[in-house]
């Protein structure tokens, strides 16, 4: 795990997509970033999936999350504010003594008898409808030995320092009562919502571009994302130059989006 990976820039045929798509964050997660990545998304460990998430987050929507709930002690509304950047350098893997790679079965680790293997964001999103996806996740990461109690716990915490959590609590403190909070932070729910929000503008964004300049549809949803947003806004300041240039500087054409 750690790899870096380099993701494709969205554009409009991946907002489409997104704002058409139903399903859990993390099926959702691992459909989007699957179209944007050059790798097998669906093997990556559950901690490089998430990894990759605030990742595109950053690069899309800012590098600073802001988490509102309501304050447990007063009720009022509370924010937490963090660096994208500063809560993934504190997400470090760390090797575990006796922890050997199972020779027969490649991505099978092995502890005092008992194996196991790291979730996977297929996995995660495998499970995530189902009444209880805990239990679903370990049927599938670990062996009967290490479903044991007295093998489970140990296991859990190699596996914990081999892939570590993402999605935890987030420390703050409440505007209105000055009291210590601390918010649970979902990855692929909050930012797979932010994404669905950000993705929401596609269909007015193609018509007015569409109806300002007459590039076809197609043309319009390749432009990446801010390059969109940018012509919007133009038209909608006034800016807009009818009849003017394709997006690939060719001339423009008669058709409109739908």
């Amino acid at each position: 795990m750690g790899a870096a990976i380099a993701l494709r820039e969205p554009d409009g045929a991946d907002d489409l997509f997104l704002h058409e798509s139903v399903g859990t964050p993390p099926a959702l997660g691992l459909a989007f970033l699957s179209r944007l990545a050059p790798c097998d998304v669906a093997s990556l460990t559950v901690t490089d999936f998430e990894i990759l998430l605030l990742q595109l987050r950053a690069a899309r929507l800012g590098p600073r999350m802001h988490l509102a709930f309501a304050c447990p002690h007063c009720r009022e509304m509370a924010e937490i504010v963090f660096s994208v950047s500063d809560y993934i350098a504190d997400i470090r893997p760390k090797p575990v003594p006796g922890v050997m790679a199972d020779a027969e079965r490649p991505g099978w680790f092995s502890l005092g008898g008992a194996t196991f293997r790291l979730p996977t964001a297929g996995y995660l999103a495998a499970v995530a409808d189902r009444a209880e996806p805990g239990r679903e996740l370990a049927a599938l990461c670990l062996d009967e030995t290490a479903r044991q109690p007295r093998h489970r716990a140990r296991v859990e915490r190699a596996m914990a320092c081999m892939a570590p959590e993402v999605s935890r609590s987030v420390a703050g403190t409440c505007p209105a009562c000055g009291a210590a909070v601390r918010a649970g932070f979902a990855v692929a729910r909050v930012v797979m919502a932010e994404q669905k929000r950000a993705a929401a503008a596609v269909h007015d964004e193609v018509d007015l571009i569409a109806r300002a300049y007459h590039w076809p549809q197609a043309e319009i949803l390749a432009l990446p994302r801010a390059r969109r947003h940018a012509y919007a806004e133009r038209i909608r300041r006034g800016g807009a130059q009818p009849g003017g240039a394709q997006p690939g500087g060719a001339q423009p054409g008669s058709a409109r989006a739908a």
